[in-house]
C-alpha cells in the first residue's frame, strides 16, 4: 500500500515527459522550424552534389589518378566535407535570416561562413596527410567550396537578384506599371539598407533611383547601383536628372532644425517628401515592415527642444498637491497629464467643461490609478467654490490656466472676458492666499504684449494682478507667457486641416501675418519648470524660436497632405478680423529680459505698477462688466491697457482688407481670361 503514491507518482511524471516531448514534436514542425529544417537538409544535399561535382570533375578523367589513400578514405572525407560548410552555415546564423529582405549585413555573414569553411578544410588536410598518410588536393577543397557557396547561394539571394534586374530593367516596363522614382536623402548606412530593401522588393512599389547626401566624400560614388548625385545645394538639378516622383529622408537621429533645412530646400518643387520612422538600427530597416511616414507640422515649426531640467520639475510638482484650473482644456489637459508622469502626490482637475473632464476622466483611467486625481466641476468665477476645494485639497501648487482664448470670440463679448480672465484670476490668487497656498502660476500668452483686442487686454490685467499682488504676499507667484501651441482647440493648424481636407480653400486672413509656435508637451515642460523659478510676481517669457509666416504654414500643410498650393488647393486671403495684429511680440519694447537657469526660459523687469490707482479701475470695470455694456468695458479695459496698438491693429485691418479685396477680384479676373 504504501508503494501506490509513488506508482501513481511516477505515472504522473511519465504523463508529463511524454506530453513535453509531445510538445517538443509539435514545436520542431511548426512552421517557424519547418523552413530552418528544410533549409538544412537542402544544403547538405546541394554539398554533397557539390562534392560530387568536384570530385568528378577532378577525376573523371582516365589520365589523373587519385592522390594517395584518398579512395580509400572518400566516404569519411565526403562526409565531413560536407559537414563543415553546414556547421559554419548555422555558425553564422544563416539558418534563422528572412532571406527575401536580406541585405549587406546577411551577405557577409554567408560569405564569412565559406571562407572560414575553406581554411577549416585546409587545416583538415594537413591533419589528414600527418595523422593518415591521406593526400586530398586543395584544388578540390576550393572548387567544392565554391560550388557549394554557390549552389546554397541561389535560393537565398534569388530573390535579391531577381529584384536587381527588374530595378535595372524597369525603363522598359508600362506607365501605368511604373514604381515610384525615389531619391534618398542620406548615404549612410541607413540609407544603403533602405535602397537595398527597394530593390529586392519591388513589390512594394519604391524605384531608387539616386541617392543625395551633403558629406562631399559621399558625393560622385555608387552605393548599390546607385549614385550619390549631390547634396541639398544641387537639388535643380538632381530633380532634372532624374525626374523623381518623391524624396525619402533616410536619417534617423534628425534634429527639428536640420528637417527644416531639408524640407526647405525640397519642398518648394512641389514633391512628395517622406521619412523613415524611428528605428534602432538598419536590420529594423530591412527586416521590419516598411512605413514611410509624412513628415509632421510640428517638426517644422520652431526651434529644437530644450531638454527638462528634472530638478527645476521635481520642486513645482514631485510629490507635491498640484491643482490645475482649466483642467480639461488643451494647455490644462496637458498640464494635468504631464503632473501625474512627473510624480505628484495628488491632482486637482478644476473646470466647467463637462465634456472635456468627461473625457480627461476616460483618459486618465487608462493610464494612472484614479485615487491619483479628483475631477472638480466648477468656475473660477465662483470664489466660494474655489474656498471649499483649495480648503479640501490643500494644494501646494497651482496652475492657472483657465481664460477665454479666442480672439474673435472675446471681441463680441468683451464683458465675458474681463469677468472670466481678470476677475476669474483675481479670486483664484485671493483664494491660494487664503489656503496657504506655496506657489502659484498664472498662464499668459503674447498677445498680452501691446495688446490689440479684449483677449490679450484681459490676459495682460491678469498679469498686473499677479504683479500688484505677489508684492505683499507669502505665496510664490509668477506669469508666464509663450505664443501659439500647435493643435490646441479652434487654432489655425486644425481649422487648416479641415479645410484641406474639404477640398479648400483655406483661409488665410493676410499674406504677411506671422505667428509664434510651440508643441504643447514641450510648453507645458517648459511651464512645469517655471513654476520652481517663481518668486514675487515676475513675467517670464518662452523662448518660442523664430515666428512662422501663416501663408507659409498654409502653403507646407498642403504640400504635406499631397496637394500643391493654389494649384490643387487654392489659397484665399481674407483680410484680418477686429482685434488680429500682423505681429505678435513676446515682450514690452521697455521691459528688460533676464536669463535664468535654463536656457529656454526667460524673465523680465517689468515697470512699477501703482497698486492703489489699478486696484481703483478694477473696481470700475467690475462693475462696468457686471452691467453687460460691451461698449463701456471695452473703453475702460483699453484706458489700464495703452490703446495705442488697438488703434494700429484698426489701421493694419482696414489695410489688409483693402488688399484682400483687390487680390480676389486680380484672381476673379484671372480665372474669368482661363475661362
Amino acid at each position: 500500500m504504501e508503494q501506490q503514491p509513488k506508482n501513481t507518482e511516477t505515472k504522473s511524471e511519465h504523463k508529463k515527459t511524454k506530453k513535453r516531448a509531445n510538445v517538443n514534436v509539435k514545436t520542431l514542425f511548426s512552421p517557424r522550424y519547418r523552413g530552418v529544417i528544410l533549409t538544412f537538409i537542402f544544403d547538405i544535399a546541394v554539398c554533397f552534389g557539390a562534392f560530387w561535382l568536384a570530385h568528378k570533375a577532378m577525376f573523371n578523367q582516365v589520365s589523373v589518378e587519385a592522390p594517395l589513400n584518398y579512395r580509400n578514405f572518400i566516404v569519411p572525407i565526403m562526409i565531413i566535407m560536407t559537414g563543415i560548410p553546414v556547421c559554419m552555415l548555422a555558425l553564422f546564423n544563416c539558418y534563422n535570416v528572412v532571406w527575401k529582405l536580406a541585405g549587406r549585413i546577411e551577405f557577409i555573414k554567408f560569405v564569412a561562413s565559406y571562407v572560414l569553411s575553406y581554411c577549416v578544410l585546409l587545416i583538415l588536410k594537413a591533419v589528414l596527410w600527418a595523422a593518415f598518410n591521406v593526400q586530398l588536393w586543395g584544388t578540390q577543397i576550393l572548387l567544392f567550396v565554391f560550388l557549394a557557396m554557390i549552389f546554397t547561394a541561389i535560393p537565398r539571394f534569388s530573390n535579391m537578384l531577381i529584384g536587381y534586374f527588374k530595378h535595372v530593367q524597369r525603363g522598359n516596363f508600362p506607365v501605368s506599371q511604373k514604381p515610384v522614382r525615389t531619391v534618398i536623402y542620406g548615404a549612410g548606412n541607413i540609407g544603403s539598407v533602405l535602397n537595398n530593401r527597394f530593390v529586392a522588393n519591388p513589390d512594394e512599389g519604391y524605384t531608387p533611383v539616386a541617392f543625395m547626401d551633403d558629406d562631399p566624400d559621399k558625393q560622385g560614388k555608387s552605393i548599390g547601383g546607385n549614385l550619390v548625385a549631390g547634396g541639398l545645394d544641387d537639388v535643380e538639378r538632381i530633380i532634372d536628372d532624374y525626374s523623381p516622383d518623391m524624396f525619402v529622408i533616410a536619417i534617423t537621429d534628425i534634429t527639428k532644425s536640420q528637417l527644416k533645412h531639408i524640407y526647405e530646400k525640397i519642398s518648394k518643387y512641389n514633391i512628395p517628401i517622406k521619412m523613415l520612422p524611428p528605428i534602432s538600427d538598419a536590420n529594423s530597416t530591412a527586416n521590419s515592415a516598411l512605413a514611410l511616414a509624412d513628415i509632421k507640422i510640428e517638426s517644422l515649426l520652431g526651434r529644437d527642444e530644450f531638454k527638462v531640467k528634472t530638478e527645476l520639475v521635481d520642486m513645482s510638482v514631485k510629490d507635491k498637491v498640484v491643482m490645475v484650473t482649466g483642467g480639461a482644456g488643451s494647455i490644462g489637459s496637458e498640464l494635468c497629464r504631464q503632473a501625474l508622469t512627473f510624480g505628484c502626490k495628488h491632482l486637482v482637475v478644476f473646470d466647467q467643461n463637462e465634456n472635456g473632464m468627461f473625457n480627461i476622466d476616460q483618459e486618465f483611467r487608462k493610464k494612472f490609478d484614479t485615487d491619483r486625481y479628483s475631477l472638480i466641476m466648477g468656475t473660477v468665477r465662483e470664489a466660494g467654490k474655489l474656498a471649499e476645494v483649495l480648503a479640501r485639497f490643500k494644494p501646494e501648487t497651482v496652475f492657472h490656466a483657465a481664460a477665454y482664448k479666442h480672439v474673435p470670440m472675446m471681441e463680441i463679448a468683451p464683458t465675458e472676458a474681463i469677468k472670466n480672465n481678470v476677475f476669474g484670476t483675481k479670486n483664484v490668487i485671493e483664494q491660494c492666499q487664503k489656503a496657504g497656498v506655496k506657489r502659484f502660476v498664472l498662464i499668459s500668452t503674447d498677445k498680452a504684449v501691446n495688446p490689440a483686442n479684449v483677449m490679450g487686454a484681459s490676459k495682460r490685467l491678469a498679469e498686473m494682478l499677479v504683479q500688484t499682488r505677489a508684492a505683499d504676499s507669502d505665496m510664490q507667484m509668477a506669469a508666464v507667457r509663450f505664443g501659439n501651441v500647435l493643435g490646441s482647440s479652434g487654432s489655425v493648424i486644425p481649422t487648416f486641416l479641415k479645410q484641406i481636407q474639404e477640398g479648400g480653400p483655406v483661409t488665410v486672413t493676410d499674406r504677411n501675418i506671422k505667428r509664434y509656435f510651440m508643441t504643447i508637451p514641450e510648453a507645458v515642460r517648459l511651464v512645469l519648470q517655471t513654476g520652481a523659478l517663481a518668486s514675487s510676481g515676475e513675467v517670464f517669457v518662452l523662448d518660442m524660436g523664430d515666428p512662422v509666416y501663416i501663408y507659409d504654414l498654409a502653403c507646407n500643410l498642403i504640400r504635406l497632405n499631397g496637394f500643391v498650393p493654389n494649384k490643387d488647393i487654392q489659397i484665399v486671403i481674407s483680410g484680418l478680423r477686429p482685434g488680429e495684429k500682423l505681429f505678435e511680440e513676446l515682450r514690452y519694447d521697455q521691459e528688460q529680459v533676464n536669463n535664468t537657469i535654463h536656457e529656454g526660459i526667460f524673465v523680465t523687469k517689468l515697470e512699477t505698477i501703482d497698486r492703489v490707482q489699478f486696484d481703483k479701475n478694477l473696481a470700475e470695470l467690475k462693475k462696468i462688466a457686471e452691467k453687460e455694456d460691451e461698449v463701456a468695458t471695452e473703453k475702460k479695459v483699453f484706458e489700464v491697457v495703452p490703446r495705442g496698438a488697438r488703434e494700429q491693429a484698426i489701421k493694419e485691418r482696414e489695410s489688409s482688407l483693402r488688399a484682400a479685396s483687390a487680390e480676389a477680384k486680380m484672381t476673379a479676373n484671372a480665372t474669368s481670361d482661363a475661362a
